[in-house]
């Protein structure tokens, strides 16, 4: 944690915790309340969501601890639905046979974590790794998401879904191939209603040798119906 000066000029650090010593990455942070924050992160063969207590002079505590599937959680992108849903995309097990997942978990302000409610798979995943992943969701409106991805041999795609506001349902609703060379290292948000710029990774060459950084932006119905490059 750390106090940053109004003016920019000062960064002060005030608290430090190594919550995992293990070899951890693809971290994705969200604010519960104010005063708790959820992290999905990859440990060693795990995917894992930890909350953690940050009072107002910046101590952190750990809360609470879910290892939500044994396979590897890659490429993490963790989102409130509401007040205490929250949605996962991750890959799961990188380097074999698994997928694009979406996940829904319950964390309340306490910060406590429910077990996995239900997950539902987005994308396949080749036998042999060709890129998936680069996972970056954004909710849409109430119970829309968009997801932009990796998809096979790493093109890029954005599909739509909908979950449930007890988040025990999830529905893919449509899919765009928004670039045939490449697309990784995803980055989605949203512009206003329905307008959306995603950076990205792109190639004019195709395959796994991308050429520079791209932005595109698209629009997006409420619904989740209609995905439009623009």
């Amino acid at each position: 944690t750390f106090t940053i000066s109004p003016d920019g000029q000062t960064i002060t650090e005030l608290d430090f915790m190594q919550h995992d010593p293990g070899n951890n990455g693809y971290n994705s942070l969200v604010k519960v309340d104010s005063d708790t924050v959820a992290l999905a992160y990859r440990s060693p063969s795990s995917g894992t969501i930890k909350t953690f207590d940050i009072d107002s002079d910046g101590d952190i505590t750990l809360a609470d601890s879910l290892v939500h599937t044994t396979g590897g959680a890659f490429f993490n992108s963790l989102v409130q639905v509401d007040s205490d849903t929250f949605a996962l995309a991750y890959v799961d097990c990188v380097w074999c046979n698994g997928g694009i997942y979406i996940a829904t978990v319950d964390i309340d302000s306490d910060g406590d974590i429910t077990a996995v409610k239900t997950k539902s798979k987005i994308s396949n995943m080749s036998y042999q790794y060709t890129g998936e992943g680069y996972n970056s969701l954004v909710q849409v409106d109430s119970d829309t998401f968009a997801l932009a991805y990796t998809g096979a041999w790493y093109d890029g795609y954005i599909s739509t879904l909908t979950i449930s506001s007890d988040g025990q349902t999830i529905t893919k609703v449509d899919t765009l191939e928004h670039d045939e060379q490449n697309g990784t290292y995803n980055s989605l948000v949203q512009v206003d209603s329905d307008t959306y710029a995603l950076a990205y990774h792109g190639s004019t060459g195709g395959g796994a040798s991308p050429d520079g950084g791209y932005i595109s932006t698209l629009t997006i119905s409420s619904d989740g119906q209609t995905i439009t490059k623009v």
